[in-house]
């Protein structure tokens, strides 16, 4: 893996080779550190209805653009309309407002939306979170001036990596290539960390949301933010065995039409991770219960070497799989510069999973499932009275020394 900077300061890195060529453009802004709410959405929305091929990655503290070809010229060309064929006017940034409009009403009312949206509140405390009108009203107030002063400050050079897979070829020729696309764009400054990726923000609770269709939905939501690189390859192992063991455990109780997810989810720069429960059938409780008996269970059991091995293997072939493809392969190295300031190796991180033991996923579930409040949404047809309050909850979790005064 090679990097190197062009004359203007942009990075260029070689991520290796693969079958066809891939690349990643990133640049460090996006909805959590933009400078005032809504307008990385609005510039992005400008420039994507002017372009065909690329497609957009929306990481909250950064945004991709991502080419994929056979010809690695052609691709360069065409993700360079990113910063070369933006027209920023009237007539582009009002169609932008309206397609935001339109999108964030239509899906407004949706019960997933909804519960996202309280999961942030009572994760990450209220005064975070605008309504979808005081959201839209703020999106609807910026000029033409204010998106190209948008564009100016952070689609620069230094602001931005540039990451290439694909068939063999020399720096050279990439050097040469990276220039003719890139090396006209001004250097700019690089963005600053928000300061609201660097405070404490997390901080649990519950809130309840009335659906009419019958069919129940809980989130559960634990924070994540002290976990570092180096506890990747435990969480990994950790997170394919609870996702293992929870399936499992509503099979066993013959719960069969239960749908559950589980997976990391990241608010304002920090990162939570989140179980997602669903049935028509089995009440809020019965759908608690099974839940908060496997995240007991992995925090006060070691799991068998079987156990293990299952895990181990899941969570490498998940790594691996996705890592393999020549456009996951740009856009994960684009973004652990962009997004962690240097480069770790990939492999190394994904080979580790095979030396994560028994102890190290007990330890790691402890910290991550006891360490911090719990966030818990319940959506339930109204009337509905079937469910735990907060405090049931978090005691049969162990946390009743987390709860504090006004918790139901």
């Amino acid at each position: 893996m090679k990097s190197f900077k062009l004359s203007n300061g942009m990075s260029v890195v070689c991520a290796g080779q693969t079958k066809s060529c891939s690349v990643a453009l990133s640049v460090n802004v996006g909805h959590v550190n933009e400078p005032s709410l809504a307008i990385a959405n609005l510039f992005e929305r400008t420039l994507l209805i002017q372009s065909t091929g690329i497609l957009p990655i929306f990481g909250g503290t950064m945004t991709a653009y991502t080419v994929g070809g056979n010809d690695l010229d052609t691709v360069l060309a065409k993700v360079s309309k990113v910063f070369n064929q933006t027209v920023i006017n009237d007539e582009y940034v009002t169609r932008a407002k309206e397609e935001i409009c339109k999108q964030t009403r239509d899906t407004a009312p949706m019960t997933m939306r909804r519960m996202k949206l309280a999961y942030k509140h009572v994760a990450f405390s209220a005064d975070l979170v605008k309504t979808t009108e005081e959201y839209l009203e703020t999106l609807n107030s910026y000029t033409v001036d204010d998106v190209k002063e948008f564009a100016n400050t952070y689609y620069t050079a230094s602001n931005t990596v540039l990451v290439v897979s694909g068939p063999k070829i020399s720096e050279k020729e990439l050097t040469a290539l990276a220039e003719k696309y890139f090396g006209a764009i001004p250097t700019g400054t690089p963005t600053t960390t928000s300061e609201k990726m660097k405070q404490n923000l997390y901080t649990g609770g519950f809130e309840l949301i009335n659906v009419e269709d019958g069919c129940n939905r809980l989130m559960f939501g634990w924070d994540m933010k002290h976990l570092t690189i180096d506890d990747s390859p435990t969480t990994n192992v950790m997170m394919s065995m609870f996702m293992r063991r929870l399936e499992r455990a509503f099979a066993d109780a013959g719960m069969g039409d239960v749908q559950v997810d589980f997976k990391i989810a990241g608010y304002y720069g920090l990162r939570t991770v989140r179980a997602y429960v669903m049935s028509p059938t089995y009440s809020p409780k019965e759908l608690t219960d099974i839940v908060t008996a496997v995240v007991n269970r992995i925090c006060d059991t070691y799991a068998s070497d079987y156990r293990m091995e299952r895990s181990r293997n899941a969570a490498m072939v998940e790594k691996l799989d996705k890592y393999e493809r020549s456009d996951n392969r740009a856009l994960e190295t684009a973004w652990q510069i962009v997004g962690r300031g240097n480069m770790y190796n990939v492999d190394n991180r994904i080979n580790s999973i095979w030396n994560t033991t028994a102890e190290d996923v007990r330890d790691l579930s402890e910290k991550v499932f006891r360490g911090s409040r719990l966030t818990y949404i319940v959506a339930t047809k109204s009337g509905n009275d079937d469910f735990y309050s907060y405090t049931e909850v978090m005691n049969k979790l162990g946390l009743s020394h987390l709860l504090k005064e006004g918790d139901a």
